[in-house]
This record gives C-alpha cells, sequence and structure tokens, in this order.
C-alpha cells in the first residue's frame, strides 16, 4: 500500500521559498506564498512535502496582514525536499498545487501526472563566482564532520563525501590514520563537484582533508581551514571516536529479496481454500486472467466493474505452497524473504487486519466446520472487506473468521471455549500460527531470513476491538483507540449481526479511516507525544514481541527477522522510536523497512527506527534510464542520481536498502517497456487513471525482456540488496493492481493461454546475476564510482571496490553494438556476465547457485591498465579477477 496522496489542479499564485541565514550555519528557510492575484483566494495554506511526511497540515503557513501574502519559517536539514502547496486543506476545496515560481528544471513528476516543486537547502543553492586557476573557493566547499552523508563511520569502513565548486579543485585527499583515501569526483551537480570514497580504517581514529589546485594547497583540520604553502602537510587531525548511530543487522548487506503475495504465489494446500461468499471466490489457478471464468457473471464489463470479477478471485495460495518451493527459491539464489501481510483479514490482500495475534487460516490450517456459531474473542463476526485497498467491490455478508481451537506453544490444546483478550498474557496460538513457526524454522534451516508486513496504522472493520467500539460506543474500553469523528445516537450502540446497516450512516458512529471516511480501514488514533495512543501503542508493541520472540528466549531465534511497515508516514515518529526498541528485545538481529516512497532520512539516518526503506527512489530512476525511451536519463545525469542516492543514507543503511524494480503497488516491470515514458507507477491502472493514455497488457517482447534483464544486471551491481517481487523472473507481466497480483505460472499448474508461462531463460538471466552478486564480496559491500559515461553513445559504466578487489560493470544501453574502452587496475578479468566464461551451477544441492569460471574461458589482459570489449545492443559485462568469486 502506498499513502501517497492524489496530487492534481493547477492555479495562477506567486509563491517564493528562501534561505534566510547563512548557507552552512542556518538551514532556516523561509516560504512565502502570495495569493493576492488569485480569483479563488485560499482560507489556509499549508506546504507539505518530504520534510514531514505529505501531512497536509503539519506546517501552516501565515497571513499576519490580512493581505493573502501566507508566510512561515522551516527549519531543515541540508538536501533537496519534494514539496507542494495545500489550499485549503481537507475541505471539499482542497487543492495541491506545485510552486509556480520554483526552479521547473528541478520539479518531479509526482507520478500523478502532476510534479511536485524541490527545495535545495545547501550546495547548489548559492551562486559563487567562476573558478580561478590555482585558487581555491574555500567558502565554496561542503563538509560536516557530524553529516552522516559527509562523514559516515561503521565498525569497519568510513564513508567520505566533499562538495567544492565545480572545476576548482583538481585533488581531494581524505586522512585516517595512516591512511591516504584519493577521493573520487563521482558527479557534478548544479555548479558542485561531488567527491567521496570509502576508507577501510577502523574507529576510533584521526581525520583530516586535503585539497590542491595547481600551485593553490588547503587543508581541514583540528584547526579548521587553513592555507598550507607547500606539501607535506604538517596536520592536526581531529579525533573521530564513535561510529555512525545507524546499525543494520550484519545480514541485511547480504541479503538478496523475494517478495512474495502469498496468496498468489503457490496453493500447497487445497484443504485451507478460501469459501464460497459473495466476495469470495475459488477459481482455477490457470484461469485466463482476462477471461470469466467457472462461477463469475459474464461480460467484460463485469471485469473491474459491474459484479467485479477479479475482486472476488481466490487461488488458494498458502505457506505450504511456499514451504514447497523454498528450494525454488534457494535454486534462484534468494535469501530473504519479504511476506504480504499474513494475519487474519477477510480480503486476499490482507491490508485490512482482522487480529494481528493469528496467522490467516486460509494461509494456514482452518477449522473443521468454518461456519459454526461461537466464535472466539480472537475474532468476531463481521461484514465482508474489501478485496483491494484502495476501492471496495465486495457485499455486505457476515461470516466467522478465524480458528477457534488454541493451543500452547509445544502443542498442547488449551480447554474448550478458552477466550483471549486484549491482554498479551491471554494469548495462545493457533494450529495456523503454530504451522508458521513451524515455517519459519525451515527456512531458517534452509538459509533464509523473513521479514513480514505490518500494518499498524489502520485496521479492517472486522478488527475485533473495533467491532467492540461499535456495539458499545463510548462505552467501550477500546473507545480511545480509533478516530470516532462521530459517535451517532447511543441508542444505536448495541451489537449487531451486521453492525453495517447502521454505523457509517446518518445517527450510527462514524471514523476516519485510510481510504475513506467510514471506509474499510478504519485508522488507529495518533497523538504527537507517543505516535500512537496508548491502546493500540501497547498492542502493537505486544504483537511485535509476538512474532518477534514467540517462546520469549530471544537466543532462541524462533521468529521473524524483522518487519516490513505499511504506509509508516502516517504514524509520527515517536511510536517508531519505541516500535523498534521493542523489536530489537524480542531479535536483536532484526531487520526493519519502511514503505516510504520519497527520500526517508527522517526515519533512517538517526539510527533509531528503520533500518531502510522501500527503495522506490532506486526504482524510479532506474525506470528512467532503463524503460524509458524519449525521456531516458542520459548516462551522465543518472550517474548523478545514483551518487545522490548512495549519499542520501548513511553508508551502512546504503548498502541494507531494498532496491526494487516493483511490486503489488504498481505495474510489472516487465510491462514498463511495454509503457515507456510514464510517470513510474503512473497512468497503469486501465480500469481508472490510465483511460487518458491506454496501458497496453501484452506480453515483452524479446527485446523488451532482454532490456529487463540488463535492468536486473544493474540492480544486482549496484549499492543496495537486490529485491525480486514474485514472479517477475518467471516473465510475469501485467498492469497496476490487480492484474499485478495474478497467480506464478508453475509449469504443473498449467496449461496455461495467452502466452502465458514460465520463461526459463528470464529465470537463468535472473539466477545468473542474482549469483554473481551473491559471490562476489565487492558487489555487496564495495564503493561506488563512474568509469565511463558516454551520453552520446549511450554506455555507461561503473566500478564497485573494496580494498584492492574491483568489480566493472559496463551497460550497452543502446540498441547497437558498441566497442568501449574503460580504464581499470591492470590484471586479468573475466566476463561474469557471459555464459561462455562463466556458467552458474548448483554446486551445493542444499544450498544456492554459484559461478563457476569455464576451464577454457580466457582471462581479458588488463595489464596495459585498460579493457576494450564489443557489447551487442542492451547487454552488459560484469568484469571481476577469477579469483574475486568467494
Amino acid at each position: 500500500m502506498t499513502s501517497r496522496k492524489l496530487l492534481v489542479t493547477r492555479v495562477c499564485a506567486l509563491a517564493l521559498l528562501s534561505l534566510c541565514s547563512s548557507l552552512y550555519a542556518g538551514i532556516y528557510v523561509r516560504i512565502e506564498f502570495d495569493a493576492k492575484q488569485m480569483t479563488d483566494k485560499p482560507k489556509t495554506v499549508n506546504v507539505a512535502g518530504a520534510f514531514n511526511g505529505w501531512n497536509n497540515q503539519a506546517f501552516a503557513l501565515t497571513d499576519p496582514d490580512g493581505d493573502f501574502v501566507f508566510t512561515g519559517t522551516m527549519n531543515l536539514d541540508e538536501g533537496e525536499y519534494q514539496y507542494k502547496f495545500v489550499l485549503d486543506a481537507n475541505t471539499p476545496t482542497m487543492k495541491w498545487i506545485e510552486d509556480p515560481s520554483a526552479d521547473v528544471s528541478l520539479h518531479i513528476d509526482d507520478q500523478h501526472q502532476g510534479f511536485n516543486s524541490v527545495l535545495v537547502v545547501g550546495p547548489g543553492a548559492k551562486k559563487f563566482d567562476p573558478p580561478k586557476p590555482n585558487a581555491i573557493n574555500q567558502d565554496a566547499i561542503s563538509f560536516k564532520v557530524d553529516d552522516a552523508s559527509d562523514l559516515s563511520v561503521g565498525t569497519s569502513s568510513t564513508r567520505i563525501r566533499v562538495r567544492t565548486l565545480a572545476g576548482d579543485v583538481q585533488h581531494v585527499t581524505a586522512g585516517a590514520n595512516n591512511e591516504r583515501l584519493a577521493m573520487r569526483k563521482l558527479s557534478t551537480e548544479r555548479g558542485t563537484d561531488i567527491y567521496g570514497g570509502v576508507s577501510l580504517t577502523k574507529t576510533p581514529f584521526l581525520f583530516f582533508l586535503a585539497f590542491e589546485d595547481g600551485a593553490a594547497k588547503l587543508a581541514f583540520d583540528k584547526q579548521g581551514f587553513w592555507i598550507a604553502d607547500k606539501p607535506p602537510f604538517s596536520f592536526k587531525p581531529l579525533e573521530i571516536a564513535k561510529t555512525t548511530d545507524v546499525s543494520p543487522p550484519s545480514w541485511a548487506a547480504d541479503a538478496n529479496w523475494y517478495q512474495v503475495f502469498v496468496e498468489r504465489f503457490r496453493n500447497g494446500d487445497t484443504s485451507n481454500d478460501p469459501g464460497d461468499f459473495p466476495f469470495e471466490h475459488l477459481v482455477p489457478w490457470n484461469g485466463e486472467w482476462h477471461s470469466t471464468l467457472p462461477g463469475e457473471t459474464p461480460g467484460e464489463e463485469n471485469f473491474f466493474h459491474g459484479a467485479g470479477n477479479v475482486w472476488n478471485r481466490r487461488y488458494g495460495g498458502d505457506i505450504a505452497g511456499l514451504r514447497e518451493k523454498l528450494p525454488y527459491l534457494r535454486s534462484l539464489g534468494i535469501n530473504a524473504l519479504y511476506l504480504n501481510p499474513m494475519f487474519e483479514a477477510e480480503s486476499m490482500h490482507k491490508y485490512d487486519t482482522a487480529d494481528y495475534r493469528h496467522i490467516d487460516d486460509n494461509f494456514g490450517v482452518r477449522d473443521p466446520d468454518q461456519k459454526n456459531s461461537g466464535a472466539s474473542a480472537s475474532l468476531v463476526t463481521g461484514p465482508s472487506a474489501p478485496n483491494h485497498e484502495r476501492g471496495a467491490h465486495a457485499t455486505e455478508d457476515a461470516r466467522h473468521l478465524g480458528n477457534r481451537e488454541f493451543f500452547n506453544l509445544d502443542g498442547s490444546p488449551m480447554p474448550a471455549g478458552y477466550v483471549e483478550t486484549e491482554d498479551p498474557s491471554t494469548w495462545r496460538w493457533t494450529k495456523s500460527d503454530l504451522l508458521f513457526l513451524d515455517f519459519l524454522k525451515d527456512a531458517r534451516a534452509q538459509g533464509f531470513h523473513v521479514v513480514i508486513d505490518g500494518v499498524f496504522n489502520h485496521v479492517g472493520r472486522a478488527n475485533p476491538f473495533f467491532q467492540d467500539v461499535l456495539a458499545n460506543g463510548k462505552r467501550s474500553k477500546f473507545a480511545d483507540w480509533f478516530e470516532i469523528t462521530d459517535w451517532g445516537d447511543e441508542k444505536n450502540w448495541e451489537k449487531r449481526n451486521d453492525p453495517f446497516t447502521v454505523h457509517g450512516k446518518p445517527g450510527g458512529i462514524q471514523w476516519k479511516a485510510w481510504d475513506r471516511e467510514n471506509g474499510w480501514l478504519p485508522i488507529f488514533k495518533k497523538t504527537p507525544d507517543t505516535g500512537l495512543a496508548h491502546g493500540p501503542r501497547e498492542h502493537i508493541l505486544d504483537i511485535a514481541k509476538r512474532w518477534g520472540d514467540p517462546d520469549g528466549d530471544p537466543k532462541t531465534r524462533d521468529g521473524i527477522d524483522g518487519w516490513r511497515l505499511d504506509v509508516p508516514g502516517d504514524v509520527p515518529h515517536p511510536f517508531w522510536k519505541d516500535f523498534r526498541k521493542a523489536v530489537h528485545a524480542a531479535n536483536p538481529d532484526s531487520y526493519i523497512v519502511g514503505e516510504i516512497w520519497p527520500p526517508a532520512q527522517p526515519w533512517v539516518n538517526g539510527g533509531d527506527e528503520f533500518d531502510a526503506t522501500m527503495n522506490y527512489q532506486f526504482a524510479t530512476a532506474c525506470q528512467q534510464f532503463f524503460v524509458n525511451v524519449k525521456t531516458q536519463l542520459k548516462p551522465s545525469a543518472f550517474n548523478d542520481r545514483l551518487v545522490k542516492l548512495w549519499f542520501m543514507y548513511p553508508h551502512q543503511a546504503a548498502m541494507a536498502m531494498q532496491n526494487l524494480f516493483d511490486s503489488h503497488d504498481t505495474d510489472r516491470v516487465a510491462s514498463m517497456f511495454v509503457n515507456p515514458d510514464r510517470g513510474y507507477d503512473g497512468a497503469n491502472r486501465p480500469q481508472d487513471n490510465a483511460k487518458d493514455n491506454p496501458y497496453s497488457d501484452r506480453k515483452p517482447t524479446d527485446v523488451e525482456y532482454q532490456r529487463l534483464l540488463q535492468m536486473v544486471a544493474f540492480q544486482n551491481t549496484f549499492i543496495g540488496a537486490p529485491m525480486t517481487y514474485y514472479g517477475d523472473e518467471a516473465g510475469m507481466w501485467g498492469a497496476d493492481d490487480p492484474s499485478n497480483r495474478q497467480p506464478l505460472p508453475w509449469d504443473d499448474k498449467g496449461p496455461y493461454t495467452n502466452g502465458v508461462g514460465f520463461d526459463q531463460k528470464i529465470f537463468a538471466g535472473f539466477q545468473r546475476f542474482i549469483t554473481i552478486r551473491n559471490h562476489l564480496p565487492v558487489l555487496r559491500e564495495g564503493e561506488y564510482y563512474p568509469v565511463k559515461l558516454d551520453d552520446e553513445s549511450n554506455i555507461f559504466g561503473f566500478a564497485r571496490q573494496l580494498g584492492k578487489d574491483v568489480v566493472y560493470v559496463i551497460l550497452n544501453r543502446s540498441e547497437q553494438s558498441r566497442s568501449v574502452t574503460i580504464d581499470v587496475e591492470p590484471g586479468g578479468y573475466i566476463n561474469f556476465a557471459d555464459p561462455a566464461s562463466v556458467k552458474i551451477e548448483m554446486t551445493d544441492p542444499s544450498g544456492r547457485p554459484a559461478p563457476v569460471v569455464i576451464s577454457t574461458a580466457k582471462p581479458v589482459d588488463a595489464n596495459s591498465g585498460k579493457i576494450t570489449v564489443s557489447l551487442d545492443g542492451y547487454s552488459t559485462a560484469i568484469f571481476a579477477a577469477p579469483s574475486a568469486a568467494k
């Protein structure tokens, strides 16, 4: 799920953002919005952006003189921030608008047929005189010891960034202890050269910087900046004693992720298949997606709309199917799993949580008679839920959810009629829960880490605590858990088989929901001090402990390995700080990743909330370079984006980012190549937002698949942990939800129609590049720098380096064959991307594939310090020493 708003509308207005203090000391930003010339003048103006989680009421401007000039001042760290003005927030006339006076060369597609403005704070925001020979503009140098983007100190390495006036400096050297690091110029952006590098020193250490431009020498050390007449410099280094407060688990940088949408991955147990309710209809796994399937209402008009056949489909994917295919995932090279929501819920996607305490019975074990009366306190009778988090197509219907038999952790049964409450001491386990815990044990034994989806901003309408509020109104012990906007008539506070015949309507209880007012996803109440109100806060913290450490002993590692957090920007920061403490108390080696689409520094860089983010910024840059045709980023511009991404977060966090292309919230990456030049995740839903720009749902061509594999090669060679959305490795294609959630086409579940099938060639490509990353440590831990940026020929080359080990990656982004020469460290190199030189083998059937250099393969001689390679269109070379693979 994603919390992005629908950003539309244009108006005529004047707006101004300006720095009102010194460039490096201040970062106070004055914001002004001049609405004097507007016909429909706003009553309120707010600023929403990446700095406040796009909250449309977090920062209000004021109009002190009553002249419709709205102003305000905020304090920001250095960086670039996307933002918009929100006029008359949360009213029928609310408008989100781009800043008309902002630099349009910087604005960024908002994925909703509009643009976000960009505010630059720090270097690049100020103009300097042109550089002069034999002179260094000290005022244009930007470096902060306490900024993790400039100095990221880990336990075994230190990343350094320095920014100077473009063209002003010839050499930058960093010193740490007895090591000297000649820093490379990585990119040039808006008049600023960016130098960077990684030192392999350990802390504590002594640190200094030295700059040279012809005869001019400049140093930065304990004395600050000072002029050095001639080398050798006499330094008084700074003492750096602590590491950056960012510490993802050690396994996170080595992870190669696979996202599993469980209901559509594999049906391994037909006994737990969903039933036949108006909103839940079991269909054949191999049924043609766009056709009317058995039991559905005929007619194309009933696919998305009308009867809404597609929203009611269930395919029966479950834990047994996932467990059965763990060897398949090992053969792909995967070692980390992100599972979409697993908890009891009414929908097939499970983002409408009914009960965080228990695994959904359709994924695990169903009670023999699911329709008998006498539901447990864990789950109560409730309405049907939407099958799609952005809209409802279900019919109101009551049913019992979940298992009603409880067991101790050792499998011994609890007495019949045992009741759970909100008190964690009363919580026990269902057969589905125990099956999931056993799956975790099996997955761990096969070398997998497993994180699950935590949807803690909202629940589903079947949640027992929300149901209790509807039944008891203000008398409910859970009355303070939810955002109730109107308690309605007290006469309606009573238990009903279907409370929604009254509540959500005039006279009934009204509530705020994530999807809409009185919607399917009631939100938890928020507070500024603790993030979530006391009741839901304590409940979710107890849930974190339950699944992170089921037996109460952190040493046994019997629970999950962490959480992926859904729409966490909707929950204030204080809660996530407490959540991290609870998670790490249960499992100190846990990984926490947030679904944050914009830059996520506020959640990551402090080291006290998330370890990483689902890196949609990476996905957007890759789409713009690899997918787009008319609007393709040039190699130099792509490099600029990559450098920005690397330094956006501390080095440890950058290596742990989940680098994805697509997910359950976007169109499939293969279909992006069929539909280029759209905003990322924009105009990709044929049933609504693609009507004016039709989206093609055809099968990709061989060339489009070849381009996809080039993109996968890059994903596995850049900084960060790659993530594959289930089925991409099989060649699956499709538009955004629901077509991105089709069942994976297993060979033994066919035959399929309309060109659907498991593509072994695509699988082999994914397998090769995943395996290369798994066996070349430099690709998981090394620094990045460009080696070839040829905009005219569309050639992009870069290196990853870790100590003396270097890997060179060259991508021919053009359709034509190219001969490319790059500078390299002298030595002998093998092209690991070439099947004629390196084959991928399951050398250990119980493990994962490994790259094996073919005996007849001849290393490329680079003793001259250069490599020349001929590359076909849309092909990739990955050069490494044969000994680099481990």
